[in-house]
C-alpha cells in the first residue's frame, strides 16, 4: 500500500513537468510549421508515425530496443527518424551513410546526448566517453590514447596471459560461476594496468555494471520518462541514488590514485601502470591537469626518466614535491585513469561471455579451433606470440562480436549544429544512432546473417574475407570495425580488445571443452536463450549455464600455471 501511494505521489508531482514539456513541444511544432511555410521545404526522413507530445515512446521497449530499430529499418529503410519526449532520433543502418555523417562530418556529429540519470556527464570530469567535445574531453582522450598505445607496444606487459593462468585455475575448481569469473578476469587485467592492484578486479566489474545500468535506457526510468528527473531532490529517489553512487565511484578512484602516488614516492610502483606513466609526467611537468587551471612550473628533477624502482633514495624528497597537486587535479587524473579502466572491463566482458556461449552452441567450430591450437601450442598455454598461426580462433572471436554485438544500439552521437543531409534538415541536438545490430545483419555483407559462421573471415568467397590470414581477422583493423564506433568518438580500446579476447579464447579452448549444461535430474541439455541480456548500453548475456570439461592432459598444466597465484594448487 505504501509503495502504491509513493508511486501515485511521484506521478502527480511529475504532471507539471509533463505539462511544461507538452507546451514546449507544441510551441516548437508551431515554430517549425512557420519555418516550413516560409521556406517551402517539407523534405523529411521516413519513419513511424509520431504522436503528439510522446512521439513513439509508447512502443519503444526499454529492453532489447535494437530489435525494434531493426524492425523499423526493414520497413522504412537505411535512414529514418523517430522521437520521444525532448529528443529526436535519426537511426542509420547503412555503413556508407554512417561514414558520411559520423566520419566525414565528424566535426558536426561528435557531441554526446544528455543521459538524464547521469549528473553533469557532458561537462566532465568523470565519464570521458560521455562528455561533449571540450578541453577536458580533449585532454583526457589525448592522454588515454597515448597511454593505451604505449601499453600495446609491450602487449600490456604480459598481464593478459598472467591473469588468464589464474582464470583457468578458478574455472577448474568453480565452473558454475563462470560468468562472475569472466567479468572479474577483465577487471583484474584493467586494475593491474591502471594501479597494479588486481585485488580490485571484482569490485571493478561490479562498479562498471552499476555505472552501465545508470546510463542505459533499461536502467532508471528517468532515462526515458525524463520529466521525473525534475522532481525536487528531497523526494527524488533516482537523484538521491545517483548522487550517492557517483560520489562513491569518485572516492574509490581517488583513493586508488592516492595509494598509487604514495607507492610512487617510495619507489614501489611498477613502471608498467598507467598511474606510473601519469606520475612520471608530473615529475617532468608534462602531465595533463584540469584545463584552465594555472600550473606552477615543477622543479628540475634529476634523472626523471629513471624508473622509481631503481632510483636512488636521495631523489625521494624531490619526487615527493613534484607529485604534490591540488585536489581538483587529483580528481581530474583519477577519473581519467579510472574511467579508462572501467571501459576496459565493460567492453570486453560481454563479448567473452558470448564467445563461451557460441562455442557451446557450435561445437563444430570449437573443435576446428582446438585442433588448430593443439597443433601450434601443444602442452603450453597459448600467448600473443601465437596470433599469426591461429586464424580459425580469431575468426570465431570476430564472428562472435558480429553475431551478438556488445553494443547493439551503437553509441549515440549528437548534432552540435544544424545540418542538412539528402535535402533533409537535421537540427542541432538531434541524436544520431548507427544501429550496430542492424549493420551486422546486412545480408549483402553478411550472407545468412542470423547464422554463426566464422567462415566469413576465412573463405575468400565471402565479402568480409581479407588476406593474409596471418594478419586478418582481428579487432584492430580491417572489415567490420564499426563495432568500435565512428569518427572522432571511436573507442580507443581496439588493441586491448584484440589481445585480451585472443588470449582468453585460445587459452580457454586449449584447456577446456565447453558444452551446454546438462540437467542432473533429466539428463537433458539446459536451453540457452542467446537473446537474454542485461540490456545495458553495453551488453552482457545473463542467466545461462554451461559445462566445462578439462581436456586430457591439461589439468596438471593448468595447476602448474596457477602456482604464482595460489601456491601449490
Amino acid at each position: 500500500m505504501e509503495t502504491s501511494n509513493l508511486t501515485l505521489l511521484l506521478l502527480y508531482l511529475a504532471i507539471p513537468s509533463l505539462l511544461i514539456s507538452a507546451v514546449q513541444q507544441i510551441l516548437s511544432w508551431r515554430k517549425k510549421t512557420a519555418l516550413v511555410g516560409s521556406s517551402g521545404s517539407k523534405a523529411k526522413f521516413p519513419g513511424p508515425r509520431q504522436f503528439p507530445i510522446v512521439g513513439r515512446i509508447h512502443d519503444l521497449p526499454r529492453f532489447s530496443l535494437w530489435l525494434k530499430f531493426k524492425e523499423w529499418a526493414d520497413e522504412f529503410g537505411p535512414i529514418y527518424t523517430t522521437s520521444v519526449p525532448d529528443a529526436t532520433f535519426v537511426i542509420i543502418s547503412d555503413e556508407k551513410i554512417a561514414e558520411e555523417l559520423l566520419v566525414k562530418r565528424g566535426h558536426i556529429y561528435s557531441g554526446r546526448p544528455q543521459i538524464r540519470s547521469l549528473i553533469g556527464h557532458k561537462e566532465g570530469v568523470v565519464y570521458s566517453a560521455l562528455m561533449d567535445r571540450h578541453d577536458t574531453w580533449k585532454s583526457q582522450r589525448k592522454w588515454a590514447h597515448a597511454a593505451m598505445a604505449a601499453a600495446y607496444k609491450h602487449h600490456f606487459y604480459g598481464h593478459v596471459e598472467s591473469e588468464m593462468r589464474r582464470f583457468l585455475v578458478v574455472l577448474l575448481f568453480d565452473p558454475d560461476r563462470f560468468l562472475d569469473h569472466t567479468r572479474e578476469y577483465c577487471g583484474r587485467v584493467m586494475s593491474r594496468l591502471a594501479w597494479d592492484d588486481a585485488t580490485q578486479g571484482r569490485l571493478n566489474g561490479e562498479s562498471a555494471d552499476k555505472t552501465l545500468h545508470c546510463m542505459s535506457v533499461s536502467g532508471p526510468i528517468t532515462n526515458t520518462m525524463t520529466p521525473l528527473w525534475s522532481l525536487p531532490a528531497s523526494i527524488n529517489p533516482w537523484y538521491k541514488y545517483e548522487v550517492k553512487r557517483e560520489a562513491e565511484l569518485r572516492q574509490w578512484w581517488l583513493g586508488l590514485f592516492r595509494k598509487a602516488k604514495e607507492r610512487m614516492r617510495k619507489g614501489e610502483l611498477p613502471s608498467d601502470t598507467w598511474a606510473y606513466r601519469y606520475f612520471e609526467q608530473m615529475v617532468q611537468n608534462t602531465a595533463p591537469s584540469m584545463p584552465a587551471t594555472a600550473r606552477a612550473p615543477g622543479p628540475d628533477v634529476k634523472n626523471a626518466e629513471k624508473s622509481p624502482s631503481t632510483a636512488a633514495k636521495e631523489e625521494a624528497y624531490e619526487k615527493k614535491d613534484a607529485l604534490d597537486q591540488p585536489e581538483k587535479d587529483e580528481t581530474f587524473a583519477s577519473c581519467m585513469i579510472g574511467f579508462l579502466n572501467l571501459v576496459g572491463v565493460v567492453t570486453i566482458s560481454g563479448p567473452l561471455k558470448f564467445f563461451q556461449m557460441a562455442m557451446a552452441l557450435h561445437p563444430e567450430w570449437q573443435h576446428k579451433a582446438q585442433a588448430e591450437i593443439d597443433e601450434v601450442c601443444g602442452d603450453r598455454m597459448p600467448t600473443m606470440q601465437d596470433f599469426e598461426k591461429l586464424p580459425i580462433l580469431r575468426a570465431c572471436l570476430k564472428e562472435t562480436v558480429r553475431w551478438r554485438s556488445g553494443v547493439p544500439l551503437g553509441v549515440p552521437h549528437q548534432a552540435e549544429r544544424d545540418d542538412e543531409f539528402r535535402g533533409v534538415k537535421i537540427k542541432k541536438g538531434t541524436i544520431v544512432l548507427a544501429c550496430e545490430w542492424t549493420l551486422n545483419r546486412n545480408p549483402q555483407k553478411y550472407p545468412d546473417p542470423e547464422t554463426y559462421n566464422p567462415a566469413r573471415y576465412l573463405d575468400p568467397s565471402y565479402p568480409t574475407f581479407q588476406a593474409p590470414l596471418t594478419r586478418y581477422p582481428n579487432f584492430r583493423e580491417g572489415s567490420s570495425m564499426h563495432s568500435f564506433g565512428w569518427g572522432r568518438r571511436t573507442c580507443l580500446g581496439q588493441n586491448i580488445v584484440d589481445d585480451e579476447m585472443f588470449v582468453f579464447g585460445a587459452a580457454l579452448l586449449w584447456a577446456f571443452d565447453v558444452t551446454p549444461k546438462t540437467c542432473p535430474v533429466t539428463g537433458k541439455e539446459v536451453p540457452i536463450d542467446t537473446q537474454k541480456t542485461n540490456s545495458h548500453v553495453i551488453l552482457e548475456p545473463v542467466d545461462f549455464q554451461l559445462g566445462y570439461k578439462v581436456r586430457e592432459g591439461k589439468k596438471e598444466l593448468i595447476m602448474e600455471g596457477g602456482k604464482g597465484f595460489f601456491g601449490k594448487v
